[in-house]
């Protein structure tokens, strides 16, 4: 009876013993999952500022002829020429529809803009047959037809979007950055000086950012009035000569453009 009563017991503590070394082995490996349960990652999200938002400026450094000429050697890359259509009739024909000319002009001449039906569904119309738009170019690749109004002042428009000299510019005058993110273009305004903008590529269009000669003037008290040469060095970074007569000897600058 005794030893039956002793079976019973250690079978008991066995079991006993059993069920807490098995408690022990379920929570420490609960603890080491606790443990080594990867924390919740924190992803770094860039933020793109909107367009609209971007402010740009220039700043502006006069530098020596001997500078200027070790970075145009250090730069020194074939700048990007345009395709430019200056005969008459050729560009007649790739215009058909685009653009009216005035076939019956009693002088002749019938290289002047009567009508323009913009891509985008807008639309220019001469009213004074005294006072035309003459051709000069078209460039298909800008899709902008350069023409030559009173005191040989440059006339251009964009067939794409209806803008017109002030944003457009004459396309002889562009230059771009490295990467086309920016140019600098710029129209004669029948004066002895040019007018000069930086323009930057948004979607699939330039757009003007800066009046450059005025920023200019602002900064250096110096008119821009004629850009005699220019290159880029990077995408934000223009080096250019002010050659006009007004402003004495030629004239060497460092134009950097800044994002805000």
């Amino acid at each position: 009876m005794k030893n039956k009563f002793f079976q019973i017991l250690l079978i008991a503590i066995f079991g006993f013993l059993v069920q807490s070394c098995k408690k022990e082995y379920e929570q420490e490996n609960v603890s080491k999952t606790e443990v080594q349960k990867p924390k919740d990652s924190v992803k770094s999200v860039s933020v793109i500022k909107p367009e609209k938002d971007i402010q740009y400026s220039i700043n502006v450094e006069k530098i020596d002829s001997l500078d200027y000429r070790h970075f145009a050697i250090k730069n020194a890359t074939k700048k990007k020429t345009l395709t430019k259509i200056t005969d008459f009739n050729k560009a007649k024909k790739l215009l058909k529809g685009i653009v009216e000319f005035n076939d019956n002009s009693e002088d002749g001449d019938q290289s002047a803009v009567k009508k323009i039906h913009f891509r985008n569904g807008k639309e220019y119309g001469n009213t004074n047959e005294y006072d035309y738009y003459y051709f000069i170019a078209y460039y298909p690749e800008e899709d902008i037809l350069l023409c030559e109004g009173g005191h040989t002042t440059d006339i251009s428009f964009n067939l794409k979007n209806g803008k017109e000299t002030e944003e457009t510019g004459n396309p002889d005058y562009i230059n771009f950055s490295p990467t086309e993110k920016f140019r600098l273009n710029g129209h004669f305004g029948g004066q002895e000086c040019s007018a000069y903008f930086i323009q930057k590529k948004i979607g699939n269009d330039y757009v003007k950012i800066i009046q450059l000669e005025k920023e200019f003037e602002k900064l250096t008290k110096i008119w821009l009035c004629v850009v005699s040469d220019s290159f880029w060095a990077d995408d934000n970074t223009l080096y250019l000569t002010e050659g006009s007569n007004f402003e004495g000897p030629k004239k060497y600058f460092k134009v950097k453009i800044v994002e805000k």
